[in-house]
């Protein structure tokens, strides 16, 4: 089953054309990564999904329901790891910013640990945001993603800046929620050995169109 399926979809910025009418489905339960050059459209390719932006032309299909017109329905489908450091209070300590976005999406932060313990994140849960380093942000972007029960998790720069221990976690971690919990995820990222190692297919952008690489 497709979850997510994009029809005839162009995005322009002023007068660059980041995607000529792209089309393009996406099976239930994939792990897909995304390359490119910077500036060639990938995170722009998960805005669009998300419903953060707009196509300009074209539509695109989540779980055959309109991200544009179903835009409230959707919201709950897809959970959006951008790496910014928005939306996190950097005076406050991971435990206190992970309850508050339990308590803002009325999810049970008791059923959520099993999340923090799979990062071993648990030694560093007093420790304030503003403090944390990149490889603790990372796994703090990636739970605060998935605070929602979501169906598809959408992930730009998947490891950024993080050392191998800390990458091999985050791996086992997506592998995990994609096998156990059936999520379908979408990441970017530079390494074409990550998604090698970690994706079941590979999209490349370039030029304005989407390819599948073997």
């Amino acid at each position: 089953m497709d979850c997510i399926k994009i029809e005839n979809l162009k995005k322009k910025f002023s007068n660059f054309e980041v995607f000529k009418n792209i089309n393009l489905k996406i099976e239930e339960n994939a792990i897909i990564g995304i390359s490119g050059k910077n500036g060639s459209g990938k995170t722009t390719l998960l805005k669009l999904i998300s419903g953060l932006l707009i196509p300009d032309n074209g539509k695109i299909f989540i779980y055959e329901k309109d991200v544009v017109k179903e835009r409230h329905i959707i919201k709950n489908y897809i959970g959006l790891s951008l790496n910014t450091d928005s939306g996190f209070y950097p005076q406050l300590t991971i435990l206190e910013n992970l309850k508050f976005l339990c308590l803002l999406y009325k999810r049970n932060f008791e059923e959520f640990k099993v999340y923090i313990d799979n990062l071993e994140l648990h030694n560093f849960l007093n420790t304030k945001f503003l403090f944390c380093s990149s490889g603790t942000k990372t796994k703090l972007w990636l739970l605060s993603s998935i605070i929602k029960n979501i169906k598809i998790l959408l992930i730009d720069e998947l490891t950024r800046s993080i050392d191998f221990d800390t990458k091999h976690k985050v791996y086992n971690f997506i592998k995990n929620l994609n096998q156990k919990y059936k999520v379908t995820i979408i990441f970017v990222s530079h390494s074409i050995e990550e998604i090698n190692t970690l994706a079941d297919k590979w999209l490349h952008i370039e030029n304005g169109q989407i390819f599948f690489r073997l």
